[in-house]
């Protein structure tokens, strides 16, 4: 298999690294800001030499802006792209585009990340859903650099503090580095106006705990999981063990 990566910060590189262990290792190359390396990832430096790359499949794990600026162009050329940035859809136009854009068979593939149970709630009729409620807790340094840090001195809280509340499109849209856990869950449900979004930072946190409930006419759902973060401290490194399941799926004869 042939995977091109569009960024290699921590996620990639540690899905780079999970794929290096395979039993059939795949061929890899990444576009990449200048400086960024994995060990067996060559660079492509244009959008042209990922297409010349010739991927079964490409990997996106550099942020929104990245998401919009590549994906869309990729899925017009038949590609597929497993996206980490979902939160990039809560803006409608993006949204729009990113829909419209496939051809040639390309799909736009949107993993778990660090959630679970979202085939659960994928499955269940549209129709049967009452509420869809998520709430995303991680250390106060998690949301450095955020909209957080503007009305709240992150380093002196002493006990869980919401500093946010809202629908899922305004979390993933105020919180890109924050709420793609929101925008997946969003996608799989009610969708981003329906979806009730709360984000938390607490100083006792151990790690970044995604919980949501869900509440149908077909069944009643609760899910909460503590994930240890990655190098990058807002993101958790489960959600490359999902990018990870996605793209060995693509390939293996057993698929769950």
């Amino acid at each position: 298999m042939r995977i091109a990566f569009i960024g290699l910060g921590a996620i990639n590189r540690a899905v780079a690294a999970g794929l290096r262990e395979g039993a059939q290792p795949a061929t890899m190359a990444a576009l990449t800001r200048q400086g960024a390396t994995a060990p067996e990832v060559p660079a492509l430096g244009t959008l042209d030499a990922l297409r010349d790359f010739a991927p079964d499949l490409v990997v996106e794990a550099a942020g929104h802006a990245a998401a919009r600026s590549y994906a869309p162009a990729l899925l017009a050329d038949g590609m597929s792209v497993l996206l980490a940035s979902v939160g990039a859809l809560a803006d409608p136009e993006t949204e729009d585009r990113f829909r419209s854009a496939p051809q040639k068979g390309a799909q736009l593939l949107i993993p778990a990340g660090a959630l679970g149970g979202l085939d659960m709630v994928a499955a269940l009729p549209k129709s049967t859903l009452h509420s869809v409620t998520y709430t995303g807790t991680k250390p106060p340094r998690a949301w450095a650099g955020s909209p957080a840090a503007e009305g709240h001195d992150l380093v002196a809280l002493t006990r869980p503090t919401p500093l946010f509340e809202g629908t899922a499109r305004e979390a993933a849209l105020r919180f890109p580095k924050n709420a793609n856990v929101a925008a997946t869950l969003a996608l799989a449900g009610l969708g981003f106006d329906k979806t009730d979004a709360r984000l938390v930072a607490d100083p006792a946190a151990t790690g970044n705990s995604h919980a949501y409930t869900v509440a149908s006419e077909a069944a009643e759902m609760s899910f909460a999981v503590t994930a240890k973060p990655s190098a990058t401290p807002g993101t958790s490194a489960t959600t490359a063990f999902s990018l990870l399941r996605a793209i060995r799926n693509r390939d293996e004869a057993l698929v769950i």
